[in-house]
């Protein structure tokens, strides 16, 4: 079996220490912390009773940052291998990827798929968008949900790649529209950010 230090992406730009996924989201806990308190603090203006278009692209940027982030987690895990239960480096499970990644914009999702399934608003397969939640079971008509996974890039109606942990593969992107998957996928769901 081939090491995970030989065979893993590279988590760190040349001439960089090595950060640690828990130490990486620490720190940009700490920076949202500090965003929201400076926000707190230096916003002395009314609230206007209508909020203006700006307001509402600001809200949408800081949203896309948010998932940008997630989905950037999420890929640095590309490659570690499959273990049930797993939330580390050494092993991580498709429900445990998603709650790692998801904390480092200080949203806890629920442990298991299942409990994943039901945090959210579902979305229709046609309106997809990164950071929404796919679900996965037997097949299609399945009532237990059994697998997740994360959307991370909308190419095109027929390409929607997304983020998750294979028991054969580990950490994987694969396409939402491949044959495999759309036999067994269930629904979607957009966690509230």
């Amino acid at each position: 079996m081939a090491s995970c230090q030989s065979s893993g992406p590279v988590f760190s730009k040349r001439g960089e220490t090595y950060k640690s996924a828990r130490e990486i989201a620490e720190e940009k806990r700490q920076e949202r912390k500090a965003r929201r308190l400076a926000r707190k603090n230096g916003d002395n203006e009314p609230k206007l009773a209508s909020k203006d278009r700006t307001s509402r692209t600001k809200v949408r940027r800081d949203v896309d940052r948010d998932i940008a982030r997630v989905i950037e987690t999420a890929r640095s895990y590309t490659g570690v291998p499959y273990r049930w239960g797993g939330t580390t480096r050494v092993g991580m499970d498709c429900s445990g990827l998603l709650c790692t990644s998801f904390e480092t914009v200080d949203v806890k999702l629920p442990r298991t798929s299942q409990e994943q399934a039901r945090f959210g608003k579902e979305v229709r397969i046609k309106d997809l968008r990164e950071g929404d939640l796919v679900f996965f079971g037997a097949n299609r008509n399945s009532n237990q949900i059994t697998h997740v996974g994360m959307v991370t890039e909308v190419i095109d109606d027929n390409n929607i790649q997304f983020i998750h942990a294979s028991t054969s593969l580990g950490v994987i992107e694969n396409n939402l529209f491949s044959d495999h998957y759309q036999k067994i996928f269930i629904k979607a769901v957009r966690p509230e950010i």
